[in-house]
């Protein structure tokens, strides 16, 4: 039986090949952008999974007094502290990141972020080793990934070479490799290319942390509790640290603690501050691959089970020939849903092809590292498993029930008029056509989005701004005296904390209210540099002393926050880390962060040459590259063994940019793919139309009907069709686009009507066309061979 089914069904996609390669191309998109969405959505709520104990390590974070949130940093002293007085603490690890410079023998020297643990790392993370050893108990010993091994030593084995960290200082060490790690994968919160001993933290004078310094800070403390009763009574006996940390630092004065489990700590996006670790992507960048992913799945299974139904018309005789023979309606339903199974499994053999450049490419677009291992991946098999069914009940099921049920009596008499007019297939087709509206809405938004974030006007010359930066206040003056005067610079400023690259958020109280802002400490040449406007006030005068101890000046936002008007703002007192500032002037707002947030309150004070960490320099746009260039040469000459740290201002709103732009290609391909799919079906309905009605069109045109009556004739039907699926899919795609962008990017360009209009223009245009071509076949056909024919 089985046999004599496959013979079938293998003989009538033969016969229809161009039907069966349509619907394989089509369904194989479909499946190959779910089995993208649904690896995109592992990947994104998979962070930190590799970990062997996810559910006994856990990171304590801290609650700082009047400030909003949780902070990824814990006290320095506090760490080893824990794990001698809580017997239900095994292992503590501190873990901080460090940027400095390295180099191996007198090659080339880099900028790198360096990371310092204590041996028990490895012991509550799984990292593996690729050669070497992974234990760091040894001060002298730092381990690398095989990224970096590549990049100091090329093909020659790494272990047993020495690397010099904070090369160029005075308290240059000289490590040995003693291990190679693979690379850290993507979906980590934990992300290094070296990792050495906490005993090789220096402070940038050099000196050691003291043991007991209970000052400091470390980017994350992770303890191993076996227990989870403990994590709970941990937090509240860490109270005991309190008074000891808060004498040490009445700027950061912490009020409690608390304790997250790994599994926890990887799907906290966004909800901790002060962070040094990595976070999971956006919600957004979980859901809406899945979403437009299935809206693309969803038009396939439609466009399939359309051109099914256009394509049943030319079988009811095979149909009716096989039930006068014997064969049941279930016999015939299992023919049918099988047909439709070998197409979708042949579309799954090809979705996987797809897939292996189109999740490359995808990867490359973002930082992401999303792959597809069919046979070793048994979440993703038993993924495609389901995909199979799902895909063969969607897009057969409607066919195979409906063509399956007609009497044979009225197939061989004739009076069988099967044709694409029943409700139903109307439906389907108008859901095909609201899904094609809602993708090309999305893509002309999200285009339309990166014209604007391009042209987004950041509150200062973000294009005329390059920066150099350094670890040591020392440099500043001897690099800015080399650099002035230099052609092409316009101006030179200096900073402690820099716009989109560096600042301190901090508690700052005014008339009984405290409100938490990003804080700078600038130079006197800061805000003329970077073309900072005033709102209100005046700027810093380095001239008066007095503005280097109290003067503060604040944003817009920030005194809208605290209720002043821009001038009434002038005198106010802002009581910041212990010192109480008086406002001299009011900015107005900039934006100093990229676009996936808004834009926040700002404080700014005055701070002398001798703190300075940043450099930056202010130049024409066609002049800025040359300018770089020249900085560059000069910064070799002046410090030979410190790596170049050069930046451009405009680097701050790159990713959201790039992100940008990477969405409006990818919602653009996929509208394409939308459309053509529902081009298709609508092409196989109206083609089912024009059979049913040829002999009525054959009688109107022998007594004289001219074009438009035959138009009207064969479309009428899917008028409002088109308009129904019209107002639905713009409905749809406005809510569902804007609610992308405003996940997405927290200052976006929103959806304009002439989006909703020229998508609505764009199906109609394509609609006509497709419409248009069986209108003409219907016209061409000599109306007495038809006549005949019937």
């Amino acid at each position: 039986m089985l046999k004599n089914f496959l013979k079938i069904v293998f003989r009538n996609l033969w016969r229809y090949k161009g039907y069966a390669l349509l619907n394989i191309v089509g369904m194989a998109i479909g499946i190959a952008a779910m089995v993208w969405g649904f690896q995109m959505y592992r990947f994104s709520f998979g962070y930190d999974h590799f970990h062997k104990d996810l559910d006994n390590v856990y990171r304590v974070l801290s609650y700082k007094k009047d400030a909003e949130g949780l902070k990824g940093i814990f006290p320095y002293a506090a760490v080893q502290r824990v794990q001698q007085d809580f017997s239900g603490v095994k292992e503590a690890v501190k873990y901080t990141s460090l940027g400095m410079s390295v180099k191996y023998k007198d090659e080339e020297v880099f900028a790198e972020g360096v990371n310092f643990t204590d041996p028990a790392f490895f012991d509550l993370f799984n990292f593996p080793l690729v050669q070497g050893s992974s234990s760091i108990a040894d001060v002298n010993t730092i381990l690398i990934t095989e990224a970096t091994a590549k990049k100091y030593f090329g093909s020659q084995p790494a272990v047993g070479k020495v690397l010099t960290i904070y090369a160029g200082e005075s308290y240059a060490m000289p490590l040995t490799v003693r291990g190679v790690l693979k690379n850290v994968p993507k979906g980590s919160t934990i992300q290094f290319n070296f990792i050495t001993n906490y005993e090789n933290f220096r402070k940038v004078d050099g000196t050691k942390i003291a043991t007991g310094d209970w000052s400091r800070f470390v980017d994350a403390a992770f303890f191993r509790i076996p227990d989870p009763a403990n994590a709970v009574r941990l937090e509240n006996e860490l109270k005991q640290y309190l008074p000891q940390q808060n004498a040490a630092r009445t700027d950061w004065k912490a009020v409690a603690f608390k304790c997250i489990s790994l599994r926890q700590h990887a799907v906290m996006k966004g909800m901790i501050t002060s962070n040094g670790l990595y976070e999971r992507p956006d919600d957004a960048a979980a859901y809406a691959p899945f979403i437009l992913a299935f809206l693309v799945f969803l038009s396939a299974c439609l466009n399939f089970s359309n051109t099914t139904v256009g394509r049943a018309g030319r079988r009811l005789k095979e149909i009716g020939m096989r039930k006068v023979m014997g064969s049941t309606h279930a016999q015939l339903i299992r023919q049918l849903l099988l047909e439709c199974s070998i197409i979708v499994f042949a579309a799954i053999l090809l979705s996987a092809l797809i897939n292996m450049f189109w999740i490359p490419e995808f990867n490359s677009m973002f930082y992401t590292d999303v792959y597809t291992n069919y046979f070793l991946d048994t979440p993703l098999l038993i993924f495609m498993v389901a995909m199979l069914l799902l895909s063969t009940l969607m897009a057969g099921a409607y066919p195979a029930f409906y063509v399956s049920k007609f009497n044979p009596t009225s197939i061989f008499r004739g009076s069988v008029k099967f044709g694409g007019s029943n409700l139903f297939s109307r439906l389907m087709l108008g859901l095909q056509l609201s899904i094609a509206i809602i993708t090309v809405i999305a893509g002309i938004a999200f285009s339309r989005n990166a014209d604007y974030q391009k042209n987004y006007d950041f509150g200062y010359s973000i294009e005329r701004i390059m920066g150099v930066s350094f670890r040591d206040s020392t440099s500043y003056a001897v690099l800015k005296n080399a650099l002035t005067g230099m052609p092409g610079i316009q101006s030179i400023g200096g900073t402690r904390n820099h716009i989109g690259f560096d600042f301190r958020n901090v508690v700052a109280e005014s008339e009984g209210i405290k409100k938490e802002t990003s804080f700078f400490e600038v130079g006197r040449d800061y805000i003329s540099t970077l073309n900072l406007k005033m709102a209100a006030g005046r700027a810093f005068d380095a001239g008066f002393e007095g503005d280097y101890d109290n003067a503060l000046l604040i944003s817009q936002k920030l005194a809208a926050m605290y209720g002043w008007k821009e001038d009434a703002a002038m005198g106010k007192k802002i009581f910041i880390d212990s010192v109480n500032y008086s406002v001299v002037g009011v900015m107005k707002d900039f934006h100093d962060d990229n676009l996936f947030s808004l834009i926040e309150p700002v404080a700014m004070k005055l701070g002398k040459e001798n703190r300075h960490q940043y450099l930056v320099i202010q130049a024409e746009p066609k002049d800025l590259a040359t300018v770089y260039a020249k900085t560059q040469d000069v910064w070799k000459r002046l410090f030979p063994n410190k790596p170049f740290t050069g930046f451009y201002q405009n680097e701050v709103f790159a990713a959201s940019y790039r992100t940008s732009v990477s969405i409006a290609k990818i919602f653009y391909w996929f509208a394409i793919v939308s459309v053509l799919l529902t081009a298709t079906g609508l092409f196989a309905l109206v083609s089912l139309t024009a059979m049913k009605k040829m002999k009525e069109i054959a009688l109107r045109r022998v007594v004289g009907a001219n074009t438009g009556h035959i138009v009207m004739l064969m479309n009428k039907g899917y008028l409002w069709v088109f308009l129904v699926a019209s107002l639905f899919g713009c409905v749809a795609g406005y809510a569902l686009t804007k609610l992308l962008l405003d996940m997405i990017f927290r200052i976006n360009a929103g959806i304009s009507t002439l989006s909703l209009v020229l998508s609505v223009v764009v199906l109609l245009l394509i609609a006509a066309f497709v419409c248009g071509i069986k209108v003409w076949q219907a016209i061409r056909t000599n109306p007495v061979k038809s006549l005949r024919n019937e």
